[in-house]
């Protein structure tokens, strides 16, 4: 895959992202893909285009929560 072709991916919104994938995101958070979760715990940085689980610690761009 072209370099190109990666940056456009990494500049899709990754809320945008999250929510194409099922997750239910209110307020720049959601419950986490990456381990049983019961309370939103993925917190979403609309400016940076990334996002963090402070429980499991799983972080990265719209490219990692796909």
């Amino acid at each position: 895959m072209e370099q190109y072709e990666l940056q456009k991916l990494r500049d899709l919104p990754i809320e945008g992202v999250a929510e194409r994938l099922g997750l239910h995101v209110v307020r720049h958070k959601a419950l986490c893909p990456f381990h049983e979760d019961h309370h939103a715990s993925l917190s979403f940085s609309v400016g940076r285009n990334t996002c963090r689980c402070f429980v499991c610690g799983a972080s990265g761009g719209p490219i990692d929560v796909v």
